[in-house]
């Protein structure tokens, strides 16, 4: 028995070792949790999101489940990435929530709710304008999104002196100067989805009172040339914006200046001025405030001559180009020595150095290329038309292009070495497509501005007023606009009432009711109104022009160039802003006259013109009587390339003779024409 109760307690000591160990074996409860990597996101996006199952040596991970919108993809048995619902127009928070399950233990589940934002959006408000010396501060606008957000500036710029703040959103400072300025903003939120807007702007207008007018030099200077080794002499200019001041500069140096009228001074040019043979550039120059220095005329140095013929510098034609279009001349150096600036029909700007021989080197830094503005809906700007200009009141000239194809004009300010720098502020023109450009202080407020001509499309005719900068606002426009159609404008004061006017050209855009020349009439603010009779006749598709006193009355004429019929309009001035045919106009000159301009090629006191023919090579040369007719020079037309499209005169070689640079637009090539002549008889001239 005593064996029997030995045993009995032995098993049952094993059955509680056993329990024991079985109890104390057993598994804690599964759990699942869930981490995101983040909360919240915008409509088309993802959210990636991870599972952790915890007492579960099995590893059978969880199965996924969505309640919402959405979906969810790359599903495993830890992961799994949710993706918000396409951008719609929805523009509340949506909310999706996402559950894992443990497979193991399907009791244990976890859920996590995300946010689906809308897309993050600019809000498309204009930004108020601003006022030169006076604090700017505003926001910019924004709906949707996920925050935190982020703010930049991805193209153009904003006013000198303004910032945006990164994190706000707000543009402040306080900006110097006036002018337009355009921009993009974007708008990046936390989930990485951006908000882009190519089309701010911000116009800031000046608070000065402005300064002295800026001076207009009309063609010819009396007299316009002289002889190597003449006597001094009075050199009488005319033109607009003269004051008691103003000086009259003989190749920068200052001369002894009368001041007439605000359209003419007087200036004693002395001997030792004109020993040589040489050209000399006369300006005159007004003092600050506002002043400046006017365009340019050449005066030679040279003995006048009875005819003209031209032959090919060395190096001439210039090739490399593609489609050069338009150029200007100018001394970008301060070398005296002429230089070039292409417009090539591409983004980019040519300028080429002269070595005062006729030949030229390509300066530092070119080409420049043109960049889009931030509006532009086309990948590449292409340039069509180029002039001269002291933009920002450094003394330096610069230049000013027509985008042809982007509804803008980009300034290029020159840093006096033949080289440019980009203004930051982009020049929007409100039509298309830009065909051409002039130059005036049109308020006389001593800052440079533009008239601006665009066919066919928007404002055929617009005036952008400068700032001295390098920005440029918009003048007010007449409800029914300046003119139907422009091609090419040109400046003068026509009517004598020392404010600017312009001429502008309709090319025949629509037909026959614009083969004619219109006249507005400058108010002295910028604005303009239609002359009385403002509408006068030329030939057929009229395009370039120049003005000039081209019968020595002291009134303003124009010569016109007309594409559609081969002719040349001559339209002499009557001094009240109308204008008569001459004796002879129109004069037939070659096929397809595409540019034209002014100067006196032989010397002889009288303003000649030379004209661009596209359509056969050539340029024809009209030797000037004196009294608004023209007479063709012997071997005229010169040929110089295949479709010449823009000229203009200069001294490229210091001899006292100007020559002529052509482009030649389908030759892809530059010729630089040198003058040889034939002396006059001794006296004559």
């Amino acid at each position: 028995m005593s064996r029997v109760r030995s045993a009995l307690a032995g098993f049952i000591a094993l059955l509680a070792v056993t329990f024991a160990s079985s109890c104390s074996s057993s598994s804690p409860p599964i759990s699942v949790g869930l981490s995101a990597s983040s909360a919240q996101t915008d409509q088309g996006l993802s959210v990636s999101i991870t599972a952790k199952v915890t007492n579960d040596p099995s590893g059978s991970g969880v199965s996924w489940s969505l309640t919402g919108p959405g979906s969810l993809t790359s599903q495993s048995l830890t992961s799994v990435k949710y993706v918000a619902p396409a951008p719609s127009n929805i523009s509340t928070v949506q909310k999706a929530t996402v559950s894992a399950s443990s497979v193991k233990d399907s009791t244990k589940t976890a859920s996590i709710e995300i946010s689906v934002n809308p897309l993050p959006f600019l809000t498309l408000s204009p930004l108020p304008g601003g006022t030169a010396g006076t604090p700017y501060s505003q926001s910019v606008g924004e709906t949707g999104g996920t925050a935190p957000f982020t703010w930049s500036i991805v193209y153009g710029a904003l006013p000198t002196g303004l910032q945006i703040g990164s994190g706000a959103g707000t543009i402040s400072g306080t900006p110097p100067e006036g002018g337009t300025w355009y921009f993009d903003v974007q708008l990046t939120d936390a989930a990485g989805a951006a908000s882009q807007w190519p089309f701010f702007s911000i116009e800031v207008v000046s608070n000065g009172a402005g300064g002295n007018p800026v001076p207009f030099l009309n063609q010819p200077l009396v007299p316009d040339t002289a002889s190597p080794g003449g006597s001094g002499f009075a050199l009488t200019v005319n033109g607009t914006g003269f004051l008691s001041t103003s000086t009259v500069n003989f190749n920068g140096a200052a001369l002894a200046t009368t001041f007439v009228s605000q359209g003419q001074l007087t200036a004693a040019v002395p001997a030792a001025d004109i020993t040589a043979a040489a050209t000399a550039s006369i300006t005159v120059v007004n003092s600050a405030p506002g002043g400046g220095s006017s365009n340019v005329v050449y005066f030679p140095v040279a003995t006048p001559e009875a005819n003209v013929s031209f032959s090919n510098a060395a190096g001439s034609p210039i090739t490399g180009f593609d489609q050069p279009i338009s150029l200007a001349v100018a001394d970008f150096t301060g070398k005296g020595k002429l230089d070039l600036a292409v417009a090539p029909f591409l983004n980019q700007v040519d300028v080429f150095l002269g070595n005062g021989d006729g030949t030229f080197n390509q300066a530092p830094g070119s080409p420049i290329m043109i960049q889009p503005p931030p509006w532009d809906t086309l990948p590449t700007p292409y340039m069509n038309f180029i002039t001269v200009g002291d933009f920002n009141h450094s003394g330096k000239l610069g230049l000013a292009v027509a985008d042809f194809t982007d509804e803008s004009v980009p300034i290029l300010l020159g840093n006096g070495d033949g080289t440019f720098t980009p203004s930051n502020a982009f020049v929007y023109t409100d039509g298309l497509y830009v065909t051409g450009l002039a130059v005036g202080d049109f308020i006389g407020n001593g800052n440079l501005d533009l008239a601006v001509t665009n066919s066919p499309g928007g404002l055929a005719l617009n005036i952008l007023l400068g700032y001295g900068d390098g920005a440029f606002n918009q003048a007010p426009v007449p409800e029914a606009g300046y003119v139907s159609t422009a091609y090419m404008p040109a400046v003068g004061d026509f009517n004598g009432d020392g404010k600017l006017d312009l001429a502008i050209t309709g090319a025949g855009v629509t037909g026959p009711q614009d083969d004619v020349v219109n006249i507005l009439l400058g108010n002295g603010d910028g604005t303009f109104t239609a002359a009385s009779n403002s509408t006068f006749a030329t030939g057929k598709g009229p395009q370039a022009i120049a003005v000039a006193d081209l019968n020595g009355d002291g009134k303003l004429d124009l010569a016109i160039a007309n594409y559609g019929d081969g002719t040349v309009t001559i339209l002499l001035g009557n001094g009240d802003g109308t204008f008569k045919p001459a004796p002879g106009s129109p004069i037939t000159v070659g096929n397809a006259p595409y540019a034209i301009a002014v100067a006196d090629l032989n010397g002889d006191g009288k303003l000649d013109l030379a004209i661009a023919n596209n359509g056969d090579g050539t340029v024809t040369v009209l030797l000037g009587n004196g009294d608004g007719t023209f007479t063709s020079a012997s071997g005229s037309p010169f040929p110089v390339g295949t479709g010449p499209s823009s000229i203009a005169v200069g001294d490229f070689n210091g001899s006292g003779r100007l020559g002529l640079a052509v482009t030649n637009w389908q030759g892809n090539t530059i010729s630089i024409l040198l003058t040889t002549m034939r002396e006059l008889p001794w006296g004559v001239g």
